[in-house]
């Protein structure tokens, strides 16, 4: 499968703060946006089942189950996810509906939409982002 990579600039947002981001602010997206992902679902693809990954992750097609990594998930631009979502850091820039637990790390792109509650550490939401339904911040440092 073909590696691809995202540039985006980084902040230092700090841990258990929400933080809103300008429309089309990319810059305020963290580091860890800029690593390379495997494509587990490709566009034009849908995936139904359970996807347990160890590497940073790329889905752009439609996938409907569950999702854990002990790393990255980027929720591409066209992409949907439908069910529940388990990740050290994850990126949404598509379509989430379901809910995200124990994640370290939540990004809400500017043209995101995400239906579901979040467990995280760290959110940060772009303006332009649609959100429908409940955030638990967990305690960081």
């Amino acid at each position: 499968m073909p590696l691809l990579e995202r540039k985006r600039s980084s902040t230092g947002a700090e841990s258990g703060a929400v933080e809103t981001a300008a429309a089309g602010d990319i810059a305020s997206s963290a580091n860890w946006m800029q690593e390379r992902t495997r494509v587990a679902v490709g566009r034009g693809v849908t995936v139904a089942g359970k996807l347990i990954f160890n590497e940073p992750v790329r889905i752009e097609g439609h996938f409907r189950g569950e999702v854990v990594s002990v790393d990255l998930v980027v929720i591409s631009d066209e992409a949907t996810v439908e069910g529940k979502v388990q990740a050290r850091r994850l990126v949404v820039m598509g379509e989430l509906r379901g809910d995200v637990a124990e994640s370290g790390k939540v990004y809400i792109g500017p043209h995101a939409r995400v239906f579901g509650n979040i467990n995280t550490e760290n959110l940060t939401v772009c303006e332009g982002a649609y959100f429908d339904g409940r955030i638990r911040m967990s305690g960081g440092d």
